[in-house]
Order: C-alpha cells, then sequence, then structure tokens
C-alpha cells in the first residue's frame, strides 16, 4: 500500500501535467486509507484545498439516487420492473405508448429512452421536480424502452421524482435523511450550507495557455439533481460511500442496503453493450461496471461546471478510489491517476475501446444516409466522395453547457465514418484534430434495411 505522501506526490505532479487548479484523492484498501490534496479551491482567492473540501460529485450522484431508491426497493415500497406510471400515475412523454412501457429498471440502467442531456434550467424549489415531469408531455422517448442503453439525466430525475412521492419528502431531503446522514458524511445539495464549509468552485483551462479561470456559475440546471448538478462532499465522503457498497453496512453498523440488492447493483444488465462508455465493459443498476465476473470492479464519473469526479469500488478486493478535481482538465488527471493505481495495486486493466479501423467493411451507404434527431440535437449522415459521413448538432442547451465551461463551440464538422462491423452495423468515427475514435452503431433497420436508431453516445432516432 502507498502511502500519502506518495499519492500526494502522483497528485500534484499530474495537476501541474493537466493545468488542474486543485484536487483530493483517496485510496482505501481494507482498513487503510492513504488520501492527498493539492493545488487551490478558488484560484481568485487563493484558498486551498483541504481534506474537508467539498467539490461536485456531478454524474457520481447517480449511484447515490440509485442507491436511494435501491434502499426503498428493499423496503417494498419500489419494484424494479413496475411501471412507472404505477408511481407517477401522469407520467407522460410525447411518445405515449412508449412512456407506458417504461419501468424504474429501466431508469436505473439507462435504457428507457428518455432523453439524455435535457436542460430547461428551471427555477430552483422543493417542487423542481415536479415541474419537470410537466416538461417531459413535449419529449420523444427515442427507441424501444428497455432494448437500448442510452444515457438519460432526464430517467434520474424521473426517479428522483419516484423518490419523493413515495418518501413524502423532497428528493434532496430524502437522500440526506437515509443516505448522506446515516453514512455521516460531509455532504451537502444546499446551496447556503456550501458558503459555510471549504468549497471547490470549478474553473475553465485555456488548452493554448494552461491558465485556468473560476467558472462564471458555480451551479446550474436544478432540475439535474438526481442526476449530478447539485450534489457537492469531500473525499471521505465519497470513500466512505464506496465503502457501505462492499458490504452495505453504514459505519455504524446499521444496514444501508440488503446483499441481494448489492448483487442487483452490480449485475450487467447488456448483452450487447459496444460503444456505450469507453473503458466500461458493462452497466448495472447505477452503477458502470470495468470489470464483470467474480470480481466486478464497479465505477462512476462526473462532470459538472469546471469540475470532475470519479469513484471505484473493488467489493471482492475490498477497496475503493476516489478523486475529485476543480478543472475542465481534471478527466485526464483522474483517468491517468486511477488507471495506474488499479493496475499497480489491483491488477485491474480497464478495458480499451476498440473503436479504430483496423480493417474496413464494405456497406451499401445509402442505406444509413438520413437525419435523426433527439433532444440531444440532430445527426446527418451522407455520402460525400463515396464514404459515409456524419455530422453534430447539439442542442442550444448543451452548447450553454459548453460556453459555461469555457469552450467556444465551434461549426459542427462533419466526420468521416469506417464500417468495422457489417453484421452489428458498427462503425469507427475519426474525430481528426480532437484526436482519437469514436463508436457509432446503428440499429433496427425498417422494411426497406434503412436504420432507424444510431448511437453517437446517446441514441438519435431517425426522421427522415
Amino acid at each position: 500500500m502507498m502511502t500519502s505522501q506518495e499519492l500526494t506526490r502522483r497528485l500534484a505532479d499530474l495537476a501541474g501535467e493537466f493545468s488542474v487548479a486543485g484536487a483530493s484523492a483517496a485510496l482505501w484498501h481494507k482498513g487503510t486509507l492513504v488520501t492527498a490534496t493539492t493545488g487551490t479551491a478558488n484560484t481568485a482567492t487563493g484558498a486551498p484545498v483541504l481534506p474537508n473540501t467539498l467539490f461536485a460529485a456531478g454524474s457520481v450522484t447517480k449511484v447515490f439516487t440509485a442507491t436511494l431508491a435501491m434502499t426503498l426497493v428493499d423496503q417494498g415500497l419500489l419494484e424494479l420492473d413496475a411501471p412507472v406510471r404505477e408511481y407517477l400515475p401522469d407520467f407522460q412523454a410525447a411518445n405515449s405508448e412508449r412512456s407506458a412501457a417504461i419501468t424504474v429498471r429501466m431508469l436505473l440502467n439507462h435504457s428507457s429512452g428518455l432523453p439524455g442531456d435535457y436542460m430547461p434550467d428551471l427555477a430552483p424549489g422543493d417542487d423542481v421536480l415536479e415541474r419537470l415531469m410537466r416538461e417531459f408531455t413535449a419529449l420523444p422517448v427515442t427507441g424501444t424502452p428497455g432494448e437500448r442503453w442510452s444515457y438519460s439525466n432526464m430517467g434520474m430525475g424521473t426517479l428522483g421524482r419516484i423518490i419523493e412521492v413515495l418518501t413524502g419528502e423532497s428528493y434532496h431531503r430524502a437522500l440526506r435523511t437515509r443516505i448522506l446522514q446515516p453514512l455521516g458524511l460531509n455532504a451537502t445539495a444546499d446551496a447556503e450550507e456550501l458558503l459555510l464549509r471549504s468549497t471547490a468552485v470549478g474553473h475553465t483551462v485555456d488548452s493554448a495557455t494552461g491558465n485556468t479561470a473560476p467558472v462564471s456559475r458555480l451551479r446550474a440546471w436544478p432540475e439535474n439533481g438526481p442526476a449530478g448538478s447539485r450534489l457537492w462532499l469531500d473525499i471521505d465522503a465519497l470513500i466512505a460511500f464506496g465503502r457501505m457498497h462492499i458490504d452495505g453496512t453504514a459505519p455504524d453498523g446499521r444496514r444501508i442496503l440488503s446483499p441481494w440488492t448489492l448483487h442487483e447493483m452490480r449485475e450487467p444488465q447488456f448483452d450487447d453493450y459496444w460503444g456505450c462508455f469507453p473503458m466500461y465493459a458493462n452497466y448495472g443498476l447505477g452503477w458502470a461496471i470495468v470489470r464483470q465476473g467474480d470480481a466486478p470492479v464497479l465505477a462512476h464519473g462526473g462532470a459538472n461546471l469546471g469540475m470532475h469526479s470519479t469513484l471505484y469500488v473493488l467489493p471482492e478486493q475490498q477497496a475503493v478510489l476516489a478523486v475529485l478535481t476543480n478543472s475542465t482538465t481534471g478527466f485526464q488527471l483522474y483517468s491517468s491517476l486511477c488507471s495506474r493505481l488499479l493496475q499497480e495495486h489491483f491488477d485491474v486493466h480497464s478495458p480499451a475501446p476498440a473503436y479504430a479501423p483496423h480493417s474496413t467493411v464494405e456497406v451499401d451507404n445509402d442505406l444509413f444516409t438520413g437525419v435523426y434527431r433527439s433532444p440531444n440535437g440532430q445527426v446527418d449522415v451522407d455520402v460525400r466522395d463515396g464514404r459515409l459521413y456524419l455530422r453534430t448538432t447539439p442542442a442550444p442547451s448543451l452548447t450553454a453547457w459548453d460556453r459555461l465551461n469555457g469552450r467556444t463551440p465551434g461549426e459542427c464538422q462533419a466526420l468521416p465514418l469506417v464500417c468495422i462491423d457489417s453484421q452489428q452495423r458498427r462503425f469507427s468515427m475519426d474525430l481528426g484534430q480532437a484526436g482519437g475514435f469514436a463508436a457509432v452503431q446503428f440499429y433496427d433497420p425498417d422494411a426497406n434495411g434503412c436504420p432507424t436508431l444510431v448511437r453517437v453516445g446517446t441514441l438519435y432516432e431517425r426522421t427522415r
């Protein structure tokens, strides 16, 4: 086991390499905990990162939301395979039949077809999730619920609303009373509490100079609280939460999750998971799965305005690894640090995404051309000089996300596609100057053989 001094040195070196303003990291293994901090919580004030500095959890919050929901499953209040309408009778998206088919399990494993990144930025308040449900009447359900994985913040928002109905509490109060307080976590979703504690703010990083600057807003999109826009915590809290997922108990011995529930959350949900989350092999209920089998490795990453976070849990090895950062380049830091530590200490290698086109397969290009849409935006596929090209145009709310993170949205470029598996309709997309390759997969051909769905990160449905 490494020392805190060694972890601090590594964290500081990577923060310098990737121009990360501040970070916390910790590794717990069989009762031994090492922690590290580096840098500043806010470059405008020079406040240092302390061991109890709160960072944004980002989408790691989804595991908290899933955990909260699963406590209700343990209590017999919530059934995984029950329709959402059993708990929210007025639940209605633009596609009535598809809305009726969505179950609680589909919310937890991201196969509901509900929008991925719909962000209306509603006014905050305890009724924000109730108001969010009213927005759904104008939003489509993409694809057939339960068939395809497609990351969905709105699915988590719906789950948060179910939690409110079943507990009679606001989502954040239920999270506090049923998860945060029993585990003794230094964590909060209350902006007033953030003012009273050491709180990190997000930072943008200039790619040319490496200079950092605080973001213009600390938080946004309150309707995405259950998905990751509100929760702040320190590194010890993230480790303690991960430790609970090893045996289901709090430090005082109180049981939070039953052994059956822990198993269900770790169980891979999909036979075909290719091209979903890079570096993950599958998805469970709330958890991404890095390694399947008898010694699973669970994980989830997160991003908020100018922040990145990650959590790994290795139940069989009794280990938890967590990193919190407050810069837009934090993803590079935690990816590098975690991959090295997991290999060195636990012989865990993240599955490499096999998206590069090592071989080319000929296809009928005309079958794939068309316009595909979702609340995330629009995908256009056409043929240029005998090759397929794909262009993604994000929805306005996603360009707003880019701007708040210091990125100036540029012109959407059409990128070339190379088929690497004609039977599965899998393609590799060359990202050009951005570097690397991305996975693209087409699904569900119509009577003419034309796919009706494409996944480029999230699912889009053909409109013409």
